[in-house]
């Protein structure tokens, strides 16, 4: 009678499923509930077969029911004794009024419901237990009331069936589509439309089901008739390798536009005229492993039936060294490119970082810049210097002056322009730094180094080939041997160029370097000739602006022009000429009457009206005259 203590809801109002088995023949305990009204009497269980009826405990004469004792508070309830085998049980004591039931006993099962017997009766105060689904409710038995939360139990409505069709169609039909109303939507709300029409019969004459097939059929699919193709049945070839390697091989080999045959032939005799360097370095991306090669050699059939990437190396291993005779004949068309590639750049480094070291009037420039800036700096910490860091060269055009867009170095520009002409040009003798400054010696002397390697292996190997194809190659040998020995030594000098220009700019080893040296050197000169540039359109302008100048301080000077159509001066007085032709008033001439016919001459009308226009204007100015005029002074 707890509900909180268990989740169940529907088991709280079966008390027969909680009873415990030693209260369960104690009637006295249960009161038996009222008979149901028309039903039949509930006949008495029967007796055990065996076993002698177990008599009531006798009560002690004149003396109370001595109660239990109470329980200990937060420990667990006693159980009861267990029976004594083969003695009646022992009856448990009555339970205390007001008290929760005892517990179960772990491991003893709750004893099952007397079949065909009714519930029984609930506690006064408790909900009564809900019914049991499908049983008919006694009469004058109230409904138990609904708990909270659960959900509603629907009653039993008609079952609904969907209209009859008199026929199916005889082809497949398009799909309409609908949706459906599922049958438990309709078992919800009652009085629906579909339960209407789904009791009364339905009329098959309104429809005419045949014309409803004939127009809503699915059409059907005319199978196309298969022709049949007689195929040519190609060669079968035997394929050994890979389909994208094969895939390779075809399509460098179709390119060559020879037979296999005459391509062994070429690479036999290091023919350089039938291969050239693209074909060659094809050939080489595309040279058989060593599993391929066995796979050709094991293979035991006829060779015509291998597929065309088989064929192809199975002529290129019958050629002796074929690998090395490619490499060679690589090297040959490569030489030149890479020798002259990389002897340019050892030679401009060499020969600008010479110039420089050697340039009287990059010197004497430098001078002129030391003492400009001792003339700037006088009288601080950095004046009376003796020199300055090469890391000057490449600031002197961030050095802003008072002019505006007037820098130090278009001031050393304007200075050496004025008094040393002959120094103005001196980057034309350095070449071109920009491009040299990027070169690095020491890439140089790692390809050299790469290259000799080349030279010495191939030198090496050539001891393989035959006498013929040697003498090839030795001419190229000996010329690629002496550029090294060449390049070398040059590399050797312009490493010791490095040293040189520490010492002669006085630098840190540290934080200079040959190629750092060029790229100041570089800034230097590039700013220098934009310089020279800048001041030759700055003096343009200032020549133009001075002879602005000039122009207008001579205008001024001159008398000033007289006004146009000022009439010249006349003996008479004009003043009084004009006024007495005011105060008489303006003669206008009067335009040409039209024509007696009202059909006259358009043209002689607009012509008399110009005509009168014209006048007027002319004497609005002589007015206009006489106005300024007689605001001027008198002159005598």
């Amino acid at each position: 009678h707890q509900p909180h203590l268990f989740p169940e809801l529907h088991l709280f109002h079966q008390p027969h499923l909680f009873l415990e088995p030693h209260l369960y023949h104690q009637p006295h305990l249960f009161p038996e509930p009222p008979p149901i009204p028309g039903a039949p009497p509930i006949p008495p269980a029967p007796p055990i077969p065996g076993a002698p009826p177990i008599p009531p405990a006798p009560p002690i004469p004149g003396a109370p029911p001595i109660p239990p004792a109470p329980p200990i508070p937060g420990a667990p309830p006693i159980p009861p004794a267990p029976p004594i085998p083969g003695g009646a049980p022992i009856p448990p004591p009555p339970p205390i009024p007001g008290a929760p039931p005892a517990p179960p006993i772990p491991g003893v099962p709750r004893p099952p419901q007397i079949p065909g017997a009714p519930p029984a009766p609930p506690i006064p105060g408790a909900p009564r237990a809900p019914p049991i689904p499908g049983a008919p409710i006694p009469p004058g038995v109230p409904l138990a009331p609904r708990i909270p939360g659960a959900p509603m139990i629907p009653m039993a409505t008609k079952s609904l069936t969907p209209p009859v069709v008199a026929r199916k169609p005889s082809r497949k039909m398009r799909l309409l589509a609908w949706e459906k109303i599922k049958p438990h939507d309709l078992k919800r709300s009652s009085g629906n439309l579909w339960e209407t029409y789904s009791s009364s019969p339905f009329d098959t004459k309104i429809i005419d089901f045949d014309e409803i097939e004939e127009l809503f059929a699915q059409p059907e699919k005319k199978k196309a008739e298969k022709k049949e193709v007689t195929k040519k049945k190609e060669p079968a070839f035997v394929n050994l390798l890979d389909a994208k390697r094969s895939l390779a091989i075809n399509l460098i080999t179709k390119n060559l536009r020879m037979p296999y045959k005459d391509i062994s032939e070429a690479i036999k005799g290091c023919n350089r005229e039938k291969l050239n360097v693209d074909q060659v370095c094809g050939l080489l991306n595309i040279l058989p492993e060593s599993t391929e090669i066995d796979m050709i050699k094991n293979f035991t059939g006829k060779p015509e039936t291998l597929a065309e990437a088989e064929r192809f190396y199975l002529a290129l291993i019958s050629v002796p060294e074929y690998g090395l005779r490619l490499q060679c004949m690589k090297f040959s068309f490569e030489f030149k490119s890479i020798t002259e590639d990389l002897s340019r750049r050892v030679d401009s480094v060499l020969e600008a970082g010479t110039k420089i070291l050697e340039s009287d009037d990059l010197k004497e420039l430098l001078h002129i810049l030391l003492v400009v800036g001792n003339f700037i700096n006088t009288g601080g910490y950095a004046g009376n210097a003796i020199g300055f860091k090469l890391s000057l060269l490449s600031k002197v055009h961030e050095i802003k002056a008072n002019k505006p867009r007037m820098t130090l170095m278009h001031l050393l520009v304007e200075s050496i322009e004025k008094n040393k002409p002959e120094l103005l040009h001196f980057y034309r003798k350095l070449g071109n730094l920009n491009e040299i400054c990027k070169i690095d010696n020491a890439e140089n002397e790692k390809e050299l180094a790469a290259f000799t390697k080349i030279v010495g292996n191939i030198q090496e190997s050539l001891q393989k080939l035959d006498a013929e194809s040697r003498d090839k190659f030795t001419d190229i040998l000996t010329e690629a041997n002496e550029f090294c020995a060449e390049t070398k030594r040059k590399i050797e000098e312009i490493n010791g160029l490095e040293t040189q220009y520490i010492k002669f700019f006085v630098l840190d080893k540290r934080n200079y370097s040959l190629k750092e040296c060029l790229k100041v050197m570089a800034v230097f000169c590039t700013k220098f000739e934009q310089a020279i540039g800048e001041n030759k359109k700055r003096k343009e302008q200032e020549e133009r602006l001075a002879r602005r100048k000039a122009e207008m301080a001579k205008r001024e000077t001159l008398p000033r022009a007289k006004k146009k159509g000022m009439p010249p001066p006349a003996e008479e007085c004009l003043i009084d000429n004009l006024l007495s032709e005011i105060r008489g008033g303006l003669k206008l001439k009067k335009t040409q009457s039209m024509s007696a016919t009202e059909g006259g001459n358009k043209v002689a009308r607009n012509t008399s009206i110009r005509k009168s226009n014209a006048a007027s204007t002319q004497n609005w100015k002589k007015t206009k005259i006489a106005l300024i005029v007689a605001k001027q002074p008198s002159q005598g």
